[in-house]
């Protein structure tokens, strides 16, 4: 990440997609603040190097966990899951935010939401904005806007930042006539 030039990178585990999609908008979003964003499947990351991000300035990692079953973590998100229960795991000084996926109807709600928030700061990690908890049993949608919200002002207040539309990064093109040339024979 440190090569790429960008700050935020967000993690998800996610069975349905949901927790992807959302993964995808934060993404985007994050050029209305200035912050070049990844998202990463965890299963596809070198989480080893998770406790590098520490040393890129004012470095945000964000997961979106969705619980699956019975309090498990989702299929892509059990290698993370495992590293980061590892008691010598250190992620002192990584700033993170989390945001659980999970229904209210199941005994374990938002379990791996819960469970993540609580391992990175048992591990070192400096939280960013409080856990957020989407309930697939309500109004999923509305949890995240919200979360999202949130966790957008709690950003610009430790990074003093601020939205804007001129943070976009659009691809602008210009029109230019091209005269035929026409050749001799």
């Amino acid at each position: 990440m440190q090569d790429s030039g960008k700050k935020m990178v967000v993690f998800y585990g996610s069975q349905t997609g949901t927790a992807e999609e959302f993964t995808t908008r934060l993404c985007k979003e994050g050029r209305y603040y200035g912050i070049s964003a990844m998202c990463a499947d965890p299963v596809e990351y070198d989480i080893e190097t998770l406790s590098k991000l520490k040393e890129i300035e004012d470095h945000i990692a964000v997961f979106l966990m969705a619980t699956y079953g019975e309090g498990e973590p989702t299929d892509n998100a059990i290698q993370l899951n495992e590293f980061m229960r590892n008691e010598e795991t250190d992620l002192t000084g990584l700033n993170y935010a989390v945001f659980g996926l999970g229904n209210s109807t199941y005994e374990y709600y938002n379990k791996m939401g819960k469970d993540t928030d609580e391992l990175l700061e048992k591990r070192g990690g400096t939280r960013l904005s409080p856990l957020g908890m989407g309930d697939d049993d309500g109004n999923i949608e509305d949890d995240y806007l919200n979360w999202k919200e949130a966790f957008w002002t709690d950003v610009c207040a430790k990074f003093n930042l601020t939205k804007s539309e001129d943070n976009l990064n659009i691809r602008n093109y210009k029109l230019e006539e091209h005269v035929e040339e026409k050749f001799e024979k």
